[in-house]
């Protein structure tokens, strides 16, 4: 049971019973499927949008069942509690979505909007670069003038949903190249087999099997003026403007993975006997299950009172960089610790601890890692 559970709206009560059953009805039986196939489940995050999961934070009109940001992670929640490859998806596209929802013209939002709630159309951000990382000031992709629009060449790295998404959102400043952030936009640019010059090359990671991310080059690609979102130098506007959000997402998808890896682990210490007893009933066991409660609970409340604040737009950067950093570290400890209390069956592979531990590790790395979050509570606490 949520800790906020007593305060959910009817929306919020909504939200939740259809991610509930997404994620109990379609998520759950495809998941080491998902995990074995280790391929874009397309027709998994169609069946998202068809529930109405994926316009969850879209204006209304382009989607059946419109929330805050707080039912937008109860969703999240559930179904990383299921897969997370499939909730680190969802998000990719989510906040694909959102800036265009913000920033785009009608025509835009007309073009994309509708299909990306469906679920037709899956949307990607392309903002990190290997030597760069996701800083807007540092880019080195370039957007050169053309006479009918603009031209983008550089390279991108990660990018949830990148090669297989129908609109990318590429992140490039302007030639000459300022030595700010003041020269950055952003370019919609469809799928990799319809924009020449757009390659494509999936990196495969340990875990989040079934997540597509990889390197991508743009090699003079064409964009036409139409497709410049917002205005030129508005770009680090765009790309930052949901950084909390994103945040206190990945805290959630952390949340879900761990609350799945706990109720794995509580299951198996009140089955497995040893020496005539449950393993739960030694101390052992004991200290590592309070242990994993305590990271679980204190993760999901600092999660919502980030999503919360978020919804009553009272979010700040020190509450979501909280949010992120307590939900990917519960999700590693407890499913760590799921490990630990099933011993070695626990480590091995296709066992579902064992999924949730890989799946577990990359949330302290994307978003801004661990380290990165640490500094940001730090240097807002100290005002500096």
């Amino acid at each position: 049971m949520h800790l906020i559970e007593s305060a959910l709206s009817d929306t919020h009560r909504e939200v939740l019973d259809r991610a509930d059953a997404f994620a109990s009805e379609v998520v759950a039986p495809r998941a080491a499927e998902i995990e074995a196939a280790d391929e874009f489940p397309r027709n998994v995050i169609e069946e998202a949008g068809e529930r109405g999961l994926l316009g969850l934070l879209l204006p209304e009109g382009y989607g059946d069942l419109t929330t805050d940001f707080l039912g937008y992670c109860l969703a999240v929640e559930r179904v990383a509690a299921e897969s997370g490859a499939v909730a680190e998806t969802i998000q990719g596209h989510t906040f694909a979505a959102l800036p265009i929802a913000r920033f785009g013209t009608d025509e835009q939002r007309e073009r994309y909007l509708p299909r990306m709630a469906s679920g037709e159309a899956v949307g990607a951000m392309l903002l990190t670069e290997p030597d760069a990382g996701s800083s807007p000031s540092e880019l080195s992709t370039v957007a050169e003038a053309t006479d009918d629009g603009y031209r983008l060449s550089g390279e991108k790295a990660f990018g949830t949903n990148a090669g297989v998404a129908d609109v990318h959102l590429v992140v490039a400043r302007k030639r000459p190249r300022p030595e700010d952030s003041h020269g950055v936009s952003v370019f919609l640019v469809p799928g990799v087999d319809d924009a020449t010059g757009f390659e494509f090359e999936r990196v495969e990671y340990m875990g989040m099997r079934g997540h597509v991310t990889g390197d991508t080059t743009l090699d003079g690609v064409e964009v036409p003026a139409d497709d410049l979102l917002g205005s030129v130098g508005e770009g680090f506007r765009i790309a930052m403007g949901t950084i909390d959000m994103a945040r206190t997402g990945l805290g959630a998808i952390g949340v879900g993975i761990a609350r799945a890896a706990f109720d794995e682990a509580t299951a198996y210490a009140g089955a497995r006997e040893q020496g005539g007893s449950p393993i739960g009933e030694y101390q052992a066991v004991q200290v590592l299950v309070a242990d994993m409660y305590q990271h679980l609970a204190g993760a999901r409340h600092l999660v919502y009172s980030s999503a919360a604040a978020i919804a009553a737009d009272e979010g700040d950067t020190r509450a979501s960089s909280v949010a992120k950093l307590s939900g990917s570290e519960a999700a590693e400890f407890v499913s760590r610790n799921a490990i630990q209390i099933h011993g070695g069956k626990g480590y091995r592979k296709g066992t579902p601890v064992e999924r949730y531990y890989r799946d577990a590790k990359i949330l302290s790395i994307i978003g801004g890692t661990s380290e990165i979050q640490r500094t940001t509570i730090a240097t807002e606490t100290l005002d500096l």
